[in-house]
């Protein structure tokens, strides 16, 4: 039974399951991956039905061969009905299915009945069988040549309607059911019928063809470097045709010397084929990275040296050159260059730059259309792709990218705020970058954000220095003297925030990315416990985050460097936006969380939106943080030429001593810490500290303890 057609045949059932598993494990949308793995599987089916097949005896032969021309009705027929389903997952409507269904049945009932389509079998001794055909057949043909080609049809229409990445999905899904089922019906459905059985067995193996470029279609959303897939996939073939040679090579010896035993050392070949193939592809796939194939780089081992390289220095030109190192190593690209975020000027600085030829330009305009879409989103701009937008089509900045041979852009993005962009040029292969550069650039890109703005930082604090250092040598001995003091204190600021910004907040960024990217699959499933455990550590990573940005922005206020963007904001919208986020919160303890609306529309007040929501998101957090029952009101109103939000809380209340210190760095009120460990007494200060950069006023008041409390801040109308 296992002669070395059949040996061919299991391996081709093997790489089906290969095909299924990766489906199935990188695929997203749900219906999409079950209507093609039922295609695989009645791939798999219909090969096993062959195995079978070519292996019975004369006198079950022709049972086996209707079961394996009514099996072979299920490829076509599921792919029929992947065609509607993809891309988008939407089912088709019932008449459709119902077609489907009752078209295959009627097919399959042909077959069964005996003489239609399917009059014998004839055995010949060392010959592929003979299959005797009804007058019918011709049915059978059309039935399964037609409805591949009206599922070609759906996949053709759906073409000419997308664009972009599902455009390109659909052109390989076609061209690979295109090419491999005409090469499948050949050996299968044509030769057959004019009497050549000789490779009947063939059209199994080609439709690996048709799968392995669908699965690919499906779970690689940029189907831009197929050199590289098949730089992969040849390391496969090379190793399954070493095996596939030695294994008939001793099954040649086998047949001539042991002939008795052939079928017993089938499977013991075949046993060790499938156990060595595994060391086998490893060997040659150490030997294309070593010899061949410049591009198949490890995305965690270069994500990993760059963050090890990020955290042993503070110095920007340094931070440019690791990242420019890191990825040439692994993408081999032609140029490279960062641009830093000129804030106040809206525009680009470069900064660093390796083979982009722009003469002696520095400044780069910010494109107001490609920041709204890309750059505020921390989304990748591709440029053959956004050029390609019919909103970009004579868009100036992309014309001068595609002029400088700039072929990608990522963002460098701190939360909201942009720190510069990664200019990459073309690869040194010609490949385009794929969906695993992708992912490497964005997880760099989170990265180099960070370290830059320390970089920056600890930059803009030493030239302060400097130049404190020499207004201090104009003054007078007294006043040198006063300024030694200030120049140790303001070392000690200095040395503050390089600890703060260097050794806090990069590894604790690094952290929270890594958490994400673990909980997101992109290491492996995990159990329900670890994605519980990781999820506590990820809160834990959040409060130490906002510890820190508190810190910092403490030192930003005191040193006079906070910025502020004002700009008119109804600010109802604002805290009915809390109000909501927040919900959830005051229900897990069970408590009322209420909001009186203004009785009249609010004007509009000139504000930094993120600071006063920060404001407001503080003082709503505490009322519920210190409140174990309860409610907790939120109120806003007009007050002459102001505008007033209080909180009011039935919670602890606050002391008439406590009141006193109340909005004072590092202070908390006595028994806080009894009932929120977490507190660190700096949100009350930094509200205050924003209120009065407002020109507004805070305060608390409380009857006092087990009272409750209340907490208002007024900003004027202009």
């Amino acid at each position: 039974m296992f002669d070395p057609i059949n040996i061919i045949l299991l391996f081709v059932v093997v790489f089906y399951f290969i095909f299924a598993y990766f489906l199935f494990r990188r695929g997203i949308d749900r219906a999409v991956i079950y209507s093609y793995l039922f295609v695989i599987f009645s791939a798999i089916t219909w090969t096993l039905a062959m195995i079978i097949y070519r292996g019975s005896t004369p006198e079950n032969s022709l049972f086996w061969c209707t079961i394996l021309y009514v099996v072979a009705i299920l490829p076509s027929s599921s792919f029929y009905f992947f065609s509607l389903v993809f891309p988008y997952g939407k089912l088709p409507n019932f008449r459709k299915i119902f077609w489907i269904f009752f078209v295959s049945i009627s097919a399959a009932l042909l077959v069964i009945f005996p003489g239609i389509i399917i009059k014998g079998v004839e055995f010949y001794s060392g010959r592929e069988k003979v299959i005797i055909w009804g007058g019918w057949y011709f049915l059978y043909f059309l039935y399964v040549s037609g409805i591949i080609v009206l599922g070609l049809i759906n996949l053709l229409k759906k073409y000419l309607e997308e664009r972009g990445v599902v455009k390109v999905q659909l052109k390989y899904i076609f061209w690979g059911y295109f090419i491999g089922s005409g090469m499948a019906m050949f050996p299968n459905l044509l030769l057959p019928w004019l009497g050549y059985f000789k490779i009947n067995w063939m059209g199994q193996v080609f439709g690996t063809f048709t799968v392995a470029l669908t699965v690919y279609a499906i779970i690689v959303h940029r189907l831009m470097d197929i050199k590289l897939v098949m730089r992969r996939y040849s390391v496969h073939l090379v190793s399954l045709s070493l095996i596939l040679i030695v294994s008939v090579i001793i099954k040649y010896f086998i047949e001539v010397y042991y002939a008795d035993y052939s079928v017993w050392f089938d499977i013991f070949i075949l046993l060790i084929s499938i156990s060595v193939y595994p060391a086998v592809k490893n060997y040659f796939y150490h030997l294309a990275n070593k010899y061949f194939f410049s591009s198949l780089y490890d995305s965690s081992e270069v994500i990993a040296t760059l963050s090890e390289k990020l955290r042993s220095t503070l110095e920007a030109e340094k931070i440019y050159e690791y990242i420019y190192q890191t990825l040439s190593n692994a993408f081999h690209v032609k140029a490279f260059g960062v641009l830093t975020h000129n804030e106040e000027g809206n525009f680009f600085i470069l900064q660093y730059n390796q083979g982009f030829e722009i003469d002696s330009r520095t400044d780069f305009l910010k494109d107001e259309k490609l920041d709204e879409m890309f750059i505020k989103q921390n989304k990748t701009i591709i440029t053959e792709e956004v050029r390609r937008l019919t909103s970009f089509e004579k868009n100036l900045t992309v014309d001068l990218l595609l002029k400088l041979k700039v072929e990608i852009l990522a963002p460098l993005n701190v939360k909201d705020k942009t720190i510069g962009l990664i200019a990459l040029g073309p690869k040194e292969s010609g490949d385009m970058y794929n969906e695993e550069d992708l992912k490497v650039l964005e997880v760099v890109g989170a990265q180099a954000a960070i370290s830059l703005e320390n970089a920056l930082l600890y930059k803009e604090t030493k030239n302060f220095s400097i130049k404190l250092e020499k207004e201090v040598e104009k003054a007078t001995r007294d006043l040198r003297r006063a300024n030694t003091q200030l120049k140790k204190l303001d070392a000690a600021k200095s040395e503050f925030i390089s600890i703060a910004s260097h050794q806090l907040r990069t590894p604790l960024t690094v952290i929270k990315g890594y958490i994400s990217m673990m909980l997101e699959g992109n290491f492996g499933a995990l159990t329900k416990l670890e994605t519980e455990s990781l999820e506590k550590v990820f809160l834990s990573n959040e409060r130490l985050i906002q510890l820190v940005e508190n810190l910092l922005n403490i030192s930003r206020i005191e040193s006079g460097r906070l910025q502020f963007d004002f700009k008119e904001v109804d600010l109802n919208n604002m805290v009915e936006s809390v109000i909501e986020e927040l919900s959830g919160n005051a229900k897990k303890k069970g408590l009322i969380l209420q909001y009186k609306s203004p009785t009249k529309i609010l004007p509009k007040i000139k504000i930094d939106d993120e600071k006063i929501r920060q404001v407001i998101m503080n003082l709503v957090d505490n009322a519920i943080k210190y409140t174990k029952q309860g409610s907790v009101t939120v109120k806003l109103e007009q007050a002459e030429k102001k505008v007033k939000f209080c909180v009011a809380d039935s919670g602890m209340g606050i002391r008439p001593e406590d009141m006193v210190n109340l909005f004072k760095k590092f202070s908390r009120g006595t028994g806080t810490s009894l009932v929120h460990t977490e507190g660190t007494g700096l949100g009350l200060y930094v509200a205050r500290m924003m209120i009065a950069a407002h020109k507004g006023k805070i305060w608390a008041e409380s009857n006092g303890e087990g009272k409750g409390s209340k907490f208002c801040f007024e900003l004027p109308v202009k």
